[in-house]
């Protein structure tokens, strides 16, 4: 039997108070922001239409766009993805689906950061820990596992997630609001030997 170990690091990851957080590029970068809410995603976009991508990216984005249009005083949302290894032309192909979902819902919309590539774990502990990041957002259809929620829950902050899958596992119902949804098949233009076309996975009800 082999047992495959997952978890985190709890000398990597851990709650860092404002003042003590070390001016690095990557902090001073989000200390430059405007805005002083700021949701976070940490996840790969990967291949699917919008809503049936594994890690529900594209239906993510477009939701918040949707939920924040034309408010007076939006959040924003930090995006921590990669569609596959870091490069130009995957942040390029980033950046033209962010153009695309917004080009589609139209009016005056929340501004989107996107942090691309890969970074050092201290400098994901300082994104994760920097008062500008309010809460960590995560529309998945499915996870073996999470590991990113598990380790932003390690800094005492809100998490909005999906009520299904690995992540249930570990994360404390009083600290996350976990959302409703439905069992759905895995869509044509997901599909692959892995996630088969017969199976089932969680569409999240939206509305909530």
């Amino acid at each position: 039997t082999d047992i495959l170990f997952e978890g985190v690091d709890l000398e990597k990851y851990f709650p860092i108070e404002s003042k003590n957080l070390p001016k690095t590029e990557l902090v001073k970068s989000l200390d430059t922001i405007d805005e002083s809410f700021c949701f976070l995603y940490v996840g790969h976009w990967l291949r699917g239409a919008i809503g049936e991508d594994r890690k529900n990216t594209g239906l993510l984005l477009k939701t918040f766009l949707e939920t924040f249009k034309n408010k007076k005083k939006a959040p924003a949302l930090i995006m921590k993805t990669m569609m596959g290894p870091a490069s130009i032309m995957d942040r390029e192909e980033i950046l033209k689906k962010i153009d695309a979902i917004r080009r589609g819902i139209g009016g005056k919309l929340p501004n989107i950061y996107l942090i691309h590539g890969d970074i050092e774990d201290s400098d994901v502990n300082h994104l994760y820990n920097h008062p500008k990041v309010k809460a960590m957002i995560n529309l998945t259809k499915g996870e073996g596992f999470g590991r990113p929620l598990l380790e932003f829950s390690l800094v005492n902050k809100p998490i909005v997630t999906t009520n299904w899958s690995g992540h249930i596992d570990f994360l404390n119902p009083e600290y996350t609001t976990l959302l409703p949804g439905q069992m759905t098949k895995v869509h044509n233009s997901t599909a692959n030997n892995m996630l088969l076309k017969d199976s089932d996975w969680f569409s999240v009800d939206v509305g909530q």
